[in-house]
């Protein structure tokens, strides 16, 4: 459920929105605490320069950024370019005495001008040049250099220096004679953590980020086990202390050599394809559906990036770990950015102490957890899914990266995305007449000419209401391509404008996805017949008992939008539908997938529901079991509706409205609140013309789904 106004920017929506930006800054801060820290003792400097740069990030950044939700900080993407800096330039580490981290210092201020020029220069739409697959592989290619770089602290060794496939061949000695007992155990504590938070659903325990439990659980062990036998943070004294944490100035020696220049090409490169890429992903989650400005927030970040290296830190980006945290958390603004950044600034003025209590190989294996989501197996077997052409390049990409570094490997990465389109023959220029609002599009779609594709789309809809693309001579339109329009009719959509696709069936889809490559002249796809599961079978016999209609998934996700769905989520898929009627009113059961997060943050979530259709009209609210969580936010936003003569009801439920509150009440009557009381695991939620309900948040069984049916009855009988 959307609010009907959208949250005010500056002074006027702090004062707006304090209480939900300040309850989520502080979330966040305990996620970023532990992985600043760890981002940069992976990337060979003192651990305080991950602060640093989130401390900039979030109380400057958030100052001058072009985007809504997003957080500003360090980033496990960009380890591998500041430590293949310091190495390069002089040593990383404290065992080198940070001897390249002044050095690699100097290479981040000259890279976060470049990406701040590149800003000013209002190219953050090139963003959309990059073919999809590439990137993907670059990214689980430094998920893999993460892994192996982070295997050595997991185990309490210190690793050895070399050329990273040469580190991975030596990690089997390492793990037969450089293991250390103390270092495993917490090691495995902390990935046990990390694996089996995102698996509970209470809410109690999902107000605690799992970063934060890592350390719960591990500082007291660490203690147990004695600081002597492991490796601990060490803040040389912090921000206060003699040594300012071994933060260092930026030196320009080595401005005349060539490791000094890839540092700033890697450094302005790669930050600027993760902020595009973070920026993006979040858009989608956002409840109120904001379109950031890519130029002004590629111009903070590498602004950003220069000022935390002048102070000691590392590159700076928006961050998708913890801005899908932000964004689940309730933020409405960049106050809960700027939040974030004080109470880190905080965290280390005063609680030094306390943070050198934390274990190493916890940072680690949080690191080691990150690499394996960015290289997860469900990567390849999602590019596999789009089509040959994407995982071929996705894993090309990622070889060329191992066997080379980021910048080669992203290169050669994209030279073989353009070999198959040159041998589609796809070109820079997107071939297509306009006819009024109609774009009659020909020849080649490819990522390559996605921009001009675009310019001409604008174009269109600056005067029109309404845009139709007809690709009646369209030959082939790839991956990226199909990426994008389906983000620009979103983006459309939002501005209340709309997109109209038209003669698209004669493009065959190589894949049976639904953003898959297209060719007019391919082999058309055949999908493998249905098969049903034991699961659908059985709401299939449910169906018929109700005289419904089964059907195994909808390809149309639209009218299933409500509060407890897609309010910071995504709805995947919808499987095991029964379309049933009764008294003029429809019933839908439904199986829902939801997603929360974006990228390396993806979660999914499966729950049975009940749809009833064919109200007259209907206030928007939703209501459910109340948990502290809820509590918490009562007390201190004082929207929950309650009813005197229900007190009961009232402590068990919260029930908010979307402005509308007499209405609201007015549906709620005794009749129907005494029913609902009967069940404490109700989910009532309206959009405005049907009604969700359903029990918890899980798949139920079919006597489960029965007792939901006669509930939804009931309910429409009071009403």
């Amino acid at each position: 459920m959307n609010n009907k106004k959208t949250p005010k920017t500056g002074f006027a929506g702090l004062k707006e929105n304090f209480k939900d930006d300040f309850i989520s800054g502080f979330s966040v801060s305990l996620i970023a605490l532990p992985l600043c820290l760890g981002i940069a003792l992976a990337s060979g400097v003192p651990p305080l320069a991950g602060i640093i740069t989130a401390i900039v990030g979030g109380i400057i950044g958030s100052r001058i950024g072009g985007t809504f939700v997003t957080i500003s900080g360090p980033a496990a993407g960009l380890i591998v370019i500041t430590l293949g800096a310091a190495e390069s330039m002089g040593g990383a580490g404290a065992a080198s005495g940070f001897a390249g981290y002044p050095h690699a210092l100097g290479a981040i201020v000259v890279g976060g001008l470049i990406m701040a020029l590149l800003g000013v220069l209002k190219v953050g739409k090139v963003g959309d040049f990059f073919p999809s697959a590439a990137v993907h592989g670059m990214l689980a290619a430094i998920g893999v250099i993460i892994i192996i770089k982070q295997i050595f602290p997991t185990i309490g060794a210190k690793g050895p220096k070399g050329e990273i496939l040469e580190v991975a061949s030596e990690i089997p000695h390492y793990l037969m004679h450089e293991t250390h007992f103390s270092a495993v155990i917490v090691t495995l504590v902390s990935l046990a953590v990390l694996i089996i938070h995102p698996i509970i659903k209470s809410k109690i325990v999902k107000m605690i980020p799992a970063p934060m439990w890592v350390l719960i659980f591990t500082v007291p062990l660490a203690m147990k086990l004695g600081y002597e036998n492991l490796n601990m943070v060490n803040l040389d004294g912090g921000l206060l202390g003699e040594l300012h944490g071994n933060l260092a100035l930026p030196s320009f020696e080595k401005i005349g050599t060539s490791a000094f220049w890839i540092a700033v090409v890697g450094v302005a490169l790669v930050s600027a394809i993760e902020s595009l890429l973070s920026a993006k992903a979040i858009d989608g989650l956002d409840p109120y559906k904001r379109k950031s400005n890519l130029d002004k927030d590629l111009i903070a970040m590498g602004a950003g990036s220069s000022l935390a290296a002048a102070l000691g830190g590392l590159p700076m980006i928006s961050e998708i770990v913890r801005s899908s945290a932000n964004v689940n958390n309730g933020a409405k603004t960049q106050w809960a950015n700027f939040s974030h950044g004080v109470f880190l600034l905080i965290y280390v003025l005063i609680g030094v102490s306390i943070i050198e209590m934390i274990p190493v190989p916890a940072l680690a294996a949080m690191l080691v957890f990150t690499g394996f989501k960015l290289a997860h197996p469900k990567e390849f077997k999602h590019m596999a899914e789009i089509g040959k052409t994407e995982i071929i390049v996705f894993i090309i990409t990622l070889v060329a990266v191992l066997a080379t570094d980021l910048i080669i490997g992203i290169v050669i990465g994209i030279i073989v995305n353009y070999v198959f389109i040159i041998a589609k023959m796809g070109l820079f220029s997107a071939k297509g007449e306009t006819k009024g609002n109609t774009l009659v599009l020909s020849d080649f779609l490819t990522f390559s000419n996605f921009l001009s594709l675009k310019a001409k789309m604008d174009a269109i809809l600056e005067n029109n209401d309404k845009i139709v693309l007809d690709f009646a001579n369209v030959e082939f339109i790839d991956h990226t391509v199909a990426h994008h329009i389906e983000d620009y009719e979103r983006n459309a959509n939002v501005a209340g404008k709309n997109v109209e696709i038209i003669n698209m069936e004669g493009l065959n889809p190589e894949t049976g996805h639904e953003l898959a490559a297209r060719s007019r002249n391919g082999a058309k796809f055949v999908p493998k017949a249905i098969v049903l599961d034991a699961r659908a079978k059985e709401i299939k016999k449910l169906s018929e008992k109700h005289k419904g209609q089964f059907i195994p998934s909808l390809t149309d996700l639209s009218d299933w939008e409500f509060y407890h769905l897609s309010i910071r989520k995504k709805i995947v898929s919808i499987d095991n539908v029964i379309m049933a009627k009764e008294n003029n009113f429809a019933y839908d059961v439904a199986d829902i997938t939801t997603k929360t997060g974006a990228l390396t943050t993806e979660d999914f979530d499966k729950q049975t529901v009940l749809k009833i259709t064919s109200f007259r009209s209907l206030p928007k609210f939703y209501m459910h079991q109340a948990n502290l969580v809820d509590k918490i936010e009562d007390k201190l936003l004082k929207d929950d509706i309650d009813f005197k003569e229900f007190p009961e009801f009232s402590k068990n439920y919260v029930l908010r409205a979307d402005g509308n509150e007499a209405e609201v009440k007015a549906i709620f009557s005794p009749a129907l609140i005494k029913l609902l009381a009967k069940n404490k695991n109700n989910y009532l939620s309206s959009n405005g013309t049907d009604l969700l309900v359903h029990f918890d948040e899980k798949l139920l069984n079919i006597n489960e789904i029965e007792k939901l049916i006669k509930l939804a009855k009931e309910i429409v009988s009071v009403i």
